[in-house]
């Protein structure tokens, strides 16, 4: 009968380099949350203005990368086709790649605008921004809804004043 997928685990040593990574970036983004005053509420407030369609698709990417082995495959699949030598160095870069681009995605629906300047953006949108992309890049996050659990908390937390269905696009919506 169908047996449900269960996740592939990382080997050790990709495993281990990729919680090295996450933590450090955890640790960057928690120092620009101090050296920027950042408060709870403002975390809280740019995190339920995250619009749901992004928690959830944020929330089934993560799941299918970390049940498929996504980011190997991908890599496997752009390095194979030019016949360089596979790494594990590399599917990380690509995982990389994703969560940077997951961030960028997520601070363009907060904010509605994609800015190369920082000072636009807000310091506890690009914090939020970052937990998300880091979330992303995380090892084995994919059986846990964390991100739509902190969505849904703070949007009970502010009483659902910036709750959003899809991301403002300036001309549609």
């Amino acid at each position: 009968m169908g047996e449900e997928q269960q996740p592939k685990k990382l080997k050790a040593g990709q495993w281990a380099l990729k919680t090295a990574l996450a933590s450090g970036f955890l640790g960057l983004l928690l120092w620009y949350a101090g050296q920027h005053s950042i408060t709870v509420q403002q975390t809280t407030e740019a995190m339920a203005s995250v619009p749901l369609a992004f928690v959830v698709l944020v929330e089934l990417f993560d799941k299918l990368a970390d049940k498929n082995d996504y980011y190997n495959k991908l890599y496997a699949g752009i390095y194979g086709s030019i016949g360089k030598k596979k790494s594990r160095v590399g599917a990380i870069l690509i995982s990389l790649l994703f969560a940077a681009l997951g961030m960028l995605g997520v601070m363009w629906a907060i904010t509605g605008t994609m800015t190369l300047n920082i000072g636009d953006v807000g310091p506890a949108n690009l914090f939020v921004s970052g937990l998300i992309g880091l979330y992303i890049f995380a090892p084995e996050t994919g059986n846990n809804e964390l991100i739509l659990w902190f969505w849904t908390a703070a949007t009970i937390a502010t009483k659902g004043a910036f709750i959003s269905i899809l991301p403002h696009i300036p001309g549609l919506i």
